[in-house]
């Protein structure tokens, strides 16, 4: 796996990720989103870690008014744009990176060896943010409904 920045998008595992993400069908997304964010709950492993914050990610930059947090190397911007997020797939996605964040993870630990855990963690932060932000508005709820 090669890793060449703190953001989101910026290795090859979450890079993959998008490329699922973007040659997926209309329907099968959810379940590409969904799925890599119920395996980081269930294995610790740095590759599904990575894949779960980048869909975590998405989910946050397709919500209604979310920021696109990752225009690089993640997904299209117009399947984001598109992508609806069903209430569930918002909460998995809080769950999957506080899960991340709590300091058991790989990801903690390759990032607090290589001395830039706290950018590493605003990283995940700002994405947190936008998700309760954003799951907390009253359009998500009646988008999803």
């Amino acid at each position: 796996m090669s890793t060449w920045g703190i953001g989101a998008f910026d290795n090859d595992d979450a890079a993959a990720w998008a490329a699922e993400f973007n040659t997926s069908s209309f329907a099968e997304r959810v379940n590409v989103v969904r799925t890599a964010l119920r395996v980081v709950l269930e294995h610790d492993h740095i590759a599904e870690e990575f894949a779960a914050i980048a869909a975590a990610t998405t989910v946050a930059s397709s919500l209604p008014g979310g920021p696109l947090l990752a225009p690089d190397y993640g997904p299209s911007a117009d399947l984001i744009e598109q992508f609806v997020v069903p209430v569930d797939l918002a909460e998995l996605a809080i769950r999957a990176l506080t899960r991340i964040r709590a300091g058991h993870s790989e990801w903690w630990g390759l990032w607090s060896r290589a001395g830039v855990l706290d950018d590493a963690l605003a990283v995940i932060d700002a994405v947190l943010d936008e998700l309760e932000l954003r799951t907390a508005m009253p359009e998500h709820v009646a988008l999803s409904a």
